[in-house]
């Protein structure tokens, strides 16, 4: 298989997780209107901590498959945003098998500063000249590995990654919180 299949699915795997995240905001503001986000919540929340651990393995399992396997070089904020990831694997798993809604505490602040991170390489990839210098000169973070849709890069990738292990990790904390009513 060709590298560009790889990039496409891993591309398709982020739209997909943006469409999830989309809808899953959209349900939650309408939730006082909506018998929709009760059910979504319901129907997610038991297993949200297991897809948080296959969102954040399919993640660690990519960026190592584009640098091992496609020979991409990961500059600086590549490796802070897979420092970022690689430990979400193991804590959201152990979660899971604990059924620990408290792991929260954890995962949070990992996404949010891989988030952060992902932002700011975005933006340094889309405008290099308005952010300064490169942040390596062997491995530059404008380099465009992957561009697809016009929109997805690896930071999109990553921001995406966060984001919706983020979401999932709250599923089981709003359907302890949420009263039947609410929903």
């Amino acid at each position: 298989m060709n590298q560009d299949v790889f990039d496409t699915f891993y591309a398709m795997l982020t739209v997909a997780g943006q469409l999830a995240l989309v809808i899953g905001a959209v349900l939650w503001l309408l939730r006082g209107r909506t018998a929709w986000w009760g059910q979504l919540r319901e129907a997610v929340a038991p297993a949200a901590l297991w897809l948080a651990t296959l969102v954040a393995a399919v993640a660690t399992f990519g960026s190592l498959q584009l640098s091992l396997g496609a020979g991409y070089t990961p500059c600086t904020m590549c490796w802070y945003q897979r420092i970022a990831v690689y430990p979400l694997v193991v804590v959201c798993g152990v979660a899971a098998i604990r059924r620990d809604s408290a792991v929260r505490y954890t995962v949070w602040p990992l996404a949010a500063i891989g988030a952060t991170i992902s932002s700011w390489h975005y933006i340094h990839e889309r405008l290099p000249d308005t952010v300064g210098a490169s942040c390596d000169l062997a491995a530059p973070c404008s380099i465009l590995w992957i561009w697809k849709l016009h929109y997805i890069s690896i930071p999109m990738m990553a921001f995406t990654t966060m984001a919706l292990v983020a979401a999932l990790v709250a599923m089981p904390i709003l359907t302890l919180v949420l009263s039947p009513a609410v929903a």
